[in-house]
């Protein structure tokens, strides 16, 4: 018989580094079922979900329509109602204690993602 513990996968989440672009660019496609016109839907990426050592998914800052700062979560499908809420409230608390630009200014946000997206050529 086996356990729970033994039975559960580890979830971790940090921040995102240049060479998880690859794997979060191949999540961001397959949420995107049609081809984004707007490229700037891909934002931001600043936080990532490891499930068992394999990303399945990110939090990407990005500008809504009243050119407010938020986030979007884009993830391979793989995430659980349970890893959802803990990532979102992650997300949330790391949030708080940002204080870069990109983080509290929309102009310099939207420079740094159109800056971004032309680097990955998405």
């Amino acid at each position: 018989m086996e356990s729970k513990a033994a039975t559960q996968k580890k979830t971790t989440f940090r921040e995102v580094y240049v060479f998880d672009m690859e794997i979060l660019q191949n999540i961001f496609i397959q949420n995107m079922r049609e081809k984004a016109e707007d490229k700037m839907l891909f934002g931001m990426p600043f936080l990532l979900c490891e499930k068992d050592n394999e990303i399945n998914s990110f939090a990407s800052l990005v500008l809504d329509e009243n050119n407010e700062i938020g986030f979007k979560i884009y993830d391979n499908g793989s995430l659980t109602n349970e890893d959802k809420a803990a990532f979102n409230e992650y997300i949330k608390k790391f949030l708080t204690k940002k204080r870069s630009a990109n983080f509290n200014n929309a102009e310099q946000l939207k420079k740094s993602t159109e800056h971004f997206i032309h680097y990955l050529n998405l």
